[in-house]
């Protein structure tokens, strides 16, 4: 089975939440969501969670200041 990431999302990977833009953050927040669904393992699906909440917590925090 095929990685369900694009190229863009692909290239997030590895890239800390805080250095990362508004939009990369929303992509990213994207690609998590993918990848939760793809994976099969539950410690992956917890990663791949985590780093969602990770990152709409930022985003969040962003958004309102």
């Amino acid at each position: 089975m095929k990685n369900p990431l694009t190229k863009q999302q692909e290239r997030l990977r590895g890239k800390k939440v805080n250095d990362m833009t508004n939009q990369e953050l929303e992509t990213w927040i994207q690609a998590c969501d993918k990848m939760e669904n793809w994976v099969n393992a539950n410690k992956a699906r917890r990663s791949w969670t985590q780093s969602r909440d990770k990152a709409e917590s930022e985003l969040e925090k962003r958004t309102k200041n």
